[in-house]
C-alpha cells in the first residue's frame, strides 16, 4: 500500500498544483482548435475560449477524481497506463491532424497491428508524444499519493457535476450522425450524455465508437438489388473491360498531369489514353471514398443496393474482383460486401498481414482473361499505401537527378507512382494479346496532402482537409482510339456509377448520364465529404 502524502505542507501543495496545471494545459492544447479563434476579441471568440476552458476543467476534474478511486497499486498501474495510452494517441492525432474526429477514429479502428506498425514507422512521432506516454502515469501516481480527504473529494465531485451541467446545456446546438427509422444517415442534435462524452478527450472514443458502429451497420447490411429497367447497347459485341482502383495517389505526382519527375513514362507509350483534367474524390479516406464510388449515393447516404457490380451482372457481363487489399473483418467488409457480388472474387491480402506486390493482380488477370466474352475485371491495388518504402522495397526505382534532392520517403512515394504506371502498362499489354477490343479505367480512391515532416504525405483529415487531398487521377484507355488527349473537366467521383454505366453502354432508371464524365453538359453539385462526415462545398 502506498503511503498517502498530507496536503498540510506547502511543498506538497506546490507539487500537487504543478501536476494539476500540467494536466489542465494538456487538455487545453488537445481541445482548442486555432482555426476557430479570430484575430479580434469578439463575442464569438470569447464564447469559444470560455467553452474550451470549461471543457478542459471538466476533463481535469474527472482525471483528479479518477486518480483517487483505487487504492491498489496494481489497479492504479493498469488504469494509469490506459489513460496514458489514450492521451498519447489523442495528442499525436491532434498534432498531426488538428483534432480527433470520426475520420481519425475510423482510421485507427480499421488499422490492424501490422498496418499500425507501418504507419507509425512512416511518421516522425513528436518527442512530446513519447514524453506524454511516460510522464502521464508518473503524474497520476503522484496525484494518487496525496490524500484529498472526504471534504475535498466532495468538493471536486460537486464542481464536476456543476461544470458538466453548464457545459451540457450546449448539447442541443451540436449535431451528430444518426440513423433514421428509414435507414438514412442524418444529423440530429446531440443528447446531453453524448455531448459530455464527446467533449472529454479521454472518453471521446465512446461516442465515436457509437457513431462508427451505426455507420458500419448500414454499410454491412445485406444487399438487395434495386436496379430497374436495364438496357444494354451492343450487347452482342464481346469486349474486355478493366477497372483499376489505385490507392492514395496524388494527381500532382503523375508526370502525365504535369509533375516534374517522369513517374508515368511507361504509360506514355500507351495509345488511346484520355486524361480527365480535374477529378475530385468523394472523401479523403478509402472507406468513405470508395463506398461512394461503387454505389449510388447522395450526401451522407450510400445505397449499396444500387452498386455497380450488380448493374454489370444484370447487364449480362461476367464480373471479376481481384484485390491486393484487406478482406477479413468488419473494417474491410463494406467494400468486400460489394466486391463479393462479382462472379469470381480473389483477395491476396486477407487481413493486411502480408502486402504482396500488385503484380499478383496481373497474374490473376492473365489466368482469367477470356477472349470470347464480355468481361469486367476489377483490380484493387495496394498502390501507394503507407509505408511507401515498404510498398516499393523490391520495385523498380526512379533514377534521375531529383533523387538526391528528396528524402527517402518522398522518393519511395514517387517510385510507387512509377510502378503503378508500369502496372497499368502491363494490363494494357495483356488485353492487347487477346482478339477482343478493350476498355480500361484507372482512378485512385483518394489523394494525399503534402506535409513538412516524415513521411511528407498524409491523408487530408482534420485540419489537413483540403481540396488537394481529393485530387486524384482519372484515366481512360481504349483500343478504339489511336491518339491520347486531355479532357478539361472537373468531375466529382462520387457520381462514378453514372460514368461506369455510360462506359458500358448501359442505361437504367436510376442512371443519369448528365452526371457522367462523358456528358458535355455535366451537372453535379460541387461537394465532398470530410473525415467528420460533413458536407464541404467547393466554388471550383
Amino acid at each position: 500500500m502506498l503511503k498517502k502524502l498530507s496536503l498540510n505542507s506547502s511543498k506538497n501543495i506546490i507539487y500537487l498544483t504543478t501536476y494539476i496545471c500540467l494536466i489542465y494545459i494538456y487538455y487545453i492544447f488537445i481541445i482548442v482548435d486555432a482555426k476557430y479563434l479570430g484575430s479580434d476579441l469578439n463575442y464569438e471568440n470569447i464564447k469559444y475560449i470560455i467553452g474550451v476552458t470549461l471543457k478542459a476543467s471538466i476533463s481535469t476534474l474527472f482525471i483528479l477524481i479518477l486518480s483517487s478511486i483505487f487504492k491498489s497499486k496494481y489497479l492504479n498501474l493498469l488504469l494509469f497506463v490506459i489513460i496514458s495510452a489514450i492521451s498519447s494517441i489523442t495528442l499525436f492525432v491532434s498534432i498531426q491532424y488538428g483534432r480527433f474526429e470520426l475520420g481519425s477514429y475510423t482510421s485507427i479502428m480499421e488499422t490492424n497491428i501490422r498496418e499500425s506498425i507501418e504507419l507509425f514507422d512512416s511518421f516522425d512521432i513528436p518527442l512530446v508524444v513519447f514524453l506524454q506516454l511516460i510522464i502521464t502515469p508518473v503524474i497520476l501516481f503522484r496525484i494518487n499519493q496525496h490524500s484529498f480527504g472526504f471534504k475535498i473529494n466532495s468538493m471536486l465531485i460537486s464542481a464536476l457535476v456543476l461544470l458538466i451541467a453548464l457545459s451540457s446545456s450546449q448539447a442541443k446546438n451540436n449535431l451528430i450522425l444518426t440513423v433514421s427509422p428509414t435507414g438514412e444517415v442524418v444529423r440530429t442534435p446531440m443528447s446531453r450524455a453524448y455531448y459530455i462524452l464527446f467533449n472529454m478527450p479521454l472518453l471521446k472514443p465512446i461516442p465515436l465508437s457509437q457513431s462508427y458502429s451505426q455507420l458500419k451497420e448500414i454499410e454491412n447490411s445485406p444487399i438487395t438489388v434495386e436496379w430497374e429497367n436495364i438496357t444494354v447497347a451492343n450487347a452482342s459485341k464481346s469486349k474486355n473491360y478493366v477497372v483499376i482502383i489505385g490507392e492514395s495517389v496524388q494527381k500532382s505526382s503523375l508526370f502525365s498531369y504535369g509533375y516534374h519527375r517522369k513517374t508515368t513514362t511507361p504509360l506514355e507509350e500507351t495509345r488511346g489514353m484520355t486524361l480527365i483534367s480535374d477529378p475530385v474524390a468523394p472523401a479523403p479516406q478509402t472507406g468513405m471514398a470508395l463506398s461512394r464510388i461503387l454505389a449510388i449515393n447522395n450526401k451522407l447516404n450510400i445505397n449499396n443496393n444500387l452498386n455497380i457490380i450488380d448493374l454489370a451482372n444484370l447487364s449480362g457481363f461476367n464480373t471479376f474482383w481481384f484485390s491486393n487489399q484487406g478482406q477479413i473483418g468488419v473494417y474491410d467488409s463494406p467494400i468486400t460486401n460489394i466486391a463479393k457480388r462479382t462472379d469470381l472474387t480473389i483477395f491476396h491480402n486477407q487481413n493486411y498481414q502480408q502486402a504482396n506486390s500488385d503484380l499478383v493482380l496481373i497474374k490473376d488477370l492473365a489466368t482469367h482473361l477470356d477472349g470470347n466474352a464480355n468481361n469486367i475485371y476489377f483490380l484493387h491495388m495496394i498502390g501507394s499505401h503507407f509505408d511507401f518504402c515498404e510498398r516499393t522495397k523490391n520495385a523498380i526505382k526512379l533514377e534521375d537527378p531529383y533523387r538526391a534532392q528528396l528524402s527517402n520517403d518522398q522518393n519511395c512515394y514517387d517510385d510507387s507512382i512509377l510502378n503503378t504506371s508500369i502496372f497499368m502498362n502491363k494490363v494494357v499489354s495483356l488485353l492487347k494479346s487477346t482478339s477482343l477490343d478493350y476498355e480500361v479505367i484507372y482512378f485512385s480512391d483518394h489523394g494525399l496532402v503534402d506535409i513538412e515532416n516524415k513521411p511528407y504525405k498524409a491523408h487530408g483529415v482534420g485540419n489537413l482537409f483540403q481540396r488537394k487531398a481529393l485530387e486524384v487521377p482519372l484515366i481512360f484507355i481504349s483500343s478504339n482510339k489511336t491518339n491520347s488527349d486531355v479532357q478539361n473537366t472537373t468531375y466529382y467521383m462520387r457520381d462514378f456509377p453514372h460514368t461506369f454505366a455510360e462506359w458500358l453502354g448501359v442505361t437504367a432508371t436510376q442512371i443519369d448520364y448528365t452526371k457522367s464524365v462523358f456528358h458535355p453538359g455535366i451537372k453535379q453539385e460541387k461537394y465532398a465529404v470530410n473525415d467528420s462526415s460533413e458536407i464541404i462545398y467547393f466554388t471550383k
